[in-house]
């Protein structure tokens, strides 16, 4: 395993594809904070969550983040390179496993950093405007980590239906129908029951551990291991059918 995932990260480091989607969720995630906090403090700010609008950058980052998740797999299969990864390591499931290891660890590591950017730029902003927030505002740290937590998960999941998929555009649009459109549909379930269901959804569940504007969500930390929950079940598959197909 130490091999496989000194192996993995050569990997990861060495495609163009990890700086420019790691960088775009970085900009997004400072970018977008900056701008919905000079808006809002351009306003009279009533009913503004400082706290969640600090991570509103994450929405549009755990989409190029997904973007590599995927790739870093579906990349080997298009090229078949794959072939000769499994030629070297005929230990399949660890070869997956060391993969999606290194994914999640440098994605929840980048996404720490650049949502502890995102939050003091966005506070510094506000404190302009007699805003104040800092780290000691309740729930303020357990959001910066939890936002490098939620995208780190989400690169594991990413890795997971690349590999189940093996496909670039297939395994992109599972990830962006997971996100985005099952929430849009949850709207067509009828009211007595949508919000215990909408809940559970992936995005919502794992979101709740930095957004709080909405009050019937779930916990944080069980929002958090709800998603975790998702990409734990993803790897599982993606293990089983990697060791059952041909590469």
């Amino acid at each position: 395993m130490p091999d496989l995932l000194r192996s993995e990260w050569e990997k990861l480091r060495s495609i163009r594809t990890t700086f420019w989607s790691l960088a775009i969720a970085v900009v997004a995630m400072v970018g977008i904070s900056a701008i919905v906090a000079a808006v809002h403090t351009g306003t009279s700010g009533r009913g503004f969550d400082a706290l969640s609008g600090a991570f509103t950058g994450v929405l549009l980052a755990q989409l190029a983040i997904g973007v590599l998740g995927v790739l870093t797999i579906t990349s080997e299969y298009s090229t078949g390179m794959i072939r000769s990864t499994f030629i070297a390591a005929p230990q399949r499931r660890a070869v997956i496993a060391a993969k999606a290891g290194v994914v999640g660890l440098v994605t929840f590591v980048v996404g720490t950093i650049a949502s502890l950017a995102s939050f003091f730029v966005s506070a510094a902003i506000l404190s302009s405007h007699g805003i104040h927030l800092s780290l000691g505002s309740p729930g303020a740290l357990r959001s910066v980590i939890g936002v490098g937590l939620f995208l780190g998960i989400l690169a594991v999941l990413a890795v997971a239906l690349g590999t189940i998929i093996r496909s670039s555009a297939g395994g992109i649009a599972a990830l962006v129908g997971l996100l985005l459109v099952l929430p849009t549909l949850s709207q067509a379930i009828p009211a007595s029951i949508r919000g215990s269901v909408e809940k559970f959804l992936p995005a919502n569940a794992g979101q709740a551990v930095f957004l709080h504007t909405d009050t019937g969500s779930l916990s944080p930390w069980i929002g958090l291991l709800v998603f975790a929950g998702y990409a734990v079940a993803g790897l599982a598959l993606a293990l089983v059918l990697v060791r059952r197909r041909d590469a």
